[in-house]
């Protein structure tokens, strides 16, 4: 999808419309061969997918805070998790559902610095975690496992975001 990246930051980041279109130019002057013309629906769908994550990753973090605040389990519900363009047909969905959870990453460098990456978990039908706090404590098994880590020390999971495929 052409700007998913572009359009997906400035909403993440709350953006205005304006800003969006400003962010679609600038990407559009650094690499004006990398994607095609631009269309105010495909804009829009992207934004409609960008703000759905953002949305449900909000509530999935909420779920997060009052779990680690009070110490009740909070499960993990519909209201943390959405569909994107790229998920397979709904009907496929409601039988065989895959989930992508893609979260940050928190380290130490070597040097001391902290800093994250983004890395995205698998999880298929019936395997993803009950509980918020399951979730973030499966995270923190997979990313040390994963490979996938800059050199550094391994911190915890910051930010989630869960995907139906």
């Amino acid at each position: 999808m052409a700007y998913w990246g572009t359009i997906q930051g400035a909403v993440s980041d709350r953006a205005s419309t304006a800003d969006i279109w400003s962010a679609i130019k600038e990407a559009q002057a650094s690499q004006p061969d990398k994607f095609g013309s631009v269309t105010v629906q495909g804009v829009n769908e992207i934004r409609s997918a960008a703000a759905a994550i953002r949305n449900t990753s909000e509530s999935l973090s909420n779920a997060r805070a009052t779990e680690e605040s009070s110490g009740l389990p909070q499960s993990i519900t519909s209201k943390m998790m959405t569909t994107v363009p790229w998920s397979r047909d709904p009907q496929i969905l409601s039988t065989l559902v895959d989930y992508q959870v893609r979260f940050e990453a928190l380290f130490t460098t070597p040097l001391g610095a902290s800093a994250s990456v983004m890395l995205t978990a698998k999880y298929g039908a019936g395997e993803l975690p009950a509980t918020v706090g399951e979730l973030v404590d499966a995270l923190g098994s997979y990313a040390p496992a994963s490979g996938s880590l800059p050199l550094g020390t391994f911190e915890g999971v910051g930010s989630m975001s869960i995907t139906a495929v």
